[in-house]
Order: C-alpha cells, then sequence, then structure tokens
C-alpha cells in the first residue's frame, strides 16, 4: 500500500507547476487601455530545464490603488512553456488603474475546475442517453 501512496504522491507533483522555476510579472498596456477598461500583458518566465504545459500556469492579477485590491482577475497561459522561454497573455480590469500585481495560484483553487469537473460524465436533464 505504501509504494502506491508515494507513487500517487510523486505523479501529483510532477503536473503542479514549480514556482521556484517560473517567475510570473505584469505590465500595463499603455497604448491599448482606456479611461473605462485596463488592459495588462501577464508573463511568465521558465528559468528551469523542463517544459510546462501553458494551462497548468495559473495566476490571479490584482489592480491596486492606495496599496488596497480593487479588483482581481484570473487567468491561465496557453501552449507551452519551454525551458528558458516566455510566455504572455492579456488580462483586463474594469476601470482605470495604474498599478499591479501578479501572484499564482494553484490549481485546486481555480473555480474553473470545479466547473468543468462537474459537467464531465453527467448526463443532461431530458435526454435520453443512447
Amino acid at each position: 500500500m505504501t509504494p502506491i501512496l508515494l507513487l500517487c504522491i510523486r505523479l501529483a507533483s510532477v503536473f503542479q507547476p514549480r514556482w521556484e522555476e517560473l517567475s510570473l510579472s505584469i505590465s500595463q498596456e499603455i497604448g491599448i487601455s482606456s479611461d473605462t477598461v485596463t488592459l495588462c500583458r501577464v508573463r511568465v518566465v521558465n528559468h528551469g530545464a523542463r517544459a510546462w504545459p501553458g494551462r497548468q500556469i495559473r495566476f490571479v492579477a490584482e489592480a491596486l490603488e492606495g496599496g488596497q485590491i480593487v479588483e482581481s482577475a484570473r487567468g491561465r497561459f496557453g501552449l507551452s512553456l519551454l525551458p528558458h522561454e516566455t510566455l504572455e497573455t492579456l488580462i483586463g480590469f474594469n476601470g482605470s488603474y495604474r498599478h499591479f500585481q501578479v501572484r499564482p495560484v494553484e490549481k485546486g483553487t481555480d473555480r474553473s475546475d470545479a466547473r468543468r469537473r462537474g459537467a464531465k460524465g453527467k448526463q443532461k436533464k431530458g435526454k435520453k442517453k443512447r
């Protein structure tokens, strides 16, 4: 029983990004943002020697005013993040902001995971399975 448990723990850790190998940054897209919407570019850099699926790299971007969080948005990347490479994505905020921060989010804390799992294997009401 113990070897199976250790194997499961090892496999689970393989698929979680190692944040000591990755770094996140956020910057405002000056030419695109307006008075009512602020667009930001979020970047992740892989400092390690391993490739990561971009969909597993999740983050929370936060807009700040006076050092306080006034709005937050969740996101993730696409494609694959190869060793010593960079991925970028855009994220938007409703409002005009100048200060931002970004932080990683672990897989289990993303609400989209729960929505996706809940739909799998369930039959829609009123439809018969063939």
